[in-house]
């Protein structure tokens, strides 16, 4: 009993970092610097990639990725660039995937059982069986932030292995994008 509810509470917690770093990052997006975070990961080298990887990983957990990727192409070329984000996206929604199944996975379920909720739970019975093609279409479709799709997949009966690769197919689209817009930026100016 006391171990579901501190992982009640820590689930509450992380949701809510996770939401509210989501709206600190719009109130306080214009002090984003692309230049100083491409300057900084310059410095290290040769350790640039695996330490771009890392600070994308940790920091997708909490903020758009969206600029990270328009770094890594003006950064490391479109290749590399794409490489490195598909990896550091990987990672950060295995890990909110992750956190949010050990931890909230339990208590939603308990939450649909709610009659007023049934289409939900069957939605959610529906993830079991075949879900990498909505989790593709859910990641290429701009409908709702990364990592709130992380959190619900991870809370939700989808299988990881379906989630593991609806998620690496649902991210290249964006990623082509991104990285390759990050590329041009470095052709033009």
């Amino acid at each position: 009993m006391r171990w579901q509810k501190l992982q009640r509470t820590a689930f509450v917690v992380f949701l809510v970092l996770i939401i509210s770093s989501l709206f600190a990052y719009q109130i306080f997006s214009e002090n984003f610097d692309l230049e100083q975070i491409r300057q900084y990961l310059k410095n290290f080298g040769i350790w640039a990639p695996l330490v771009f990887v890392l600070f994308y990983t940790v920091s997708t957990i909490f903020i758009p990725s969206t600029p990270f990727m328009a770094i890594a192409g003006l950064l490391f070329g479109f290749k590399y660039g794409l490489i490195y984000t598909v990896i550091g996206g990987f990672l950060s929604s295995i890990i909110v995937f992750a956190v949010a199944r050990k931890l909230g996975k339990e208590r939603v379920e308990s939450i649909l059982e709610n009659k007023y909720l049934r289409q939900l739970d069957e939605y959610n019975k529906r993830l079991k069986v075949g879900a990498i093609r909505d989790l593709i279409i859910l990641r290429i479709t701009p409908i709702m932030p990364f990592n709130i799709l992380n959190i619900l997949m991870g809370v939700s009966r989808i299988k990881t292995d379906d989630y593991i690769l609806g998620t690496l197919f649902g991210l290249i689209p964006s990623n082509i994008l991104t990285v390759y817009f990050g590329t041009l930026i470095t052709k033009i100016f």
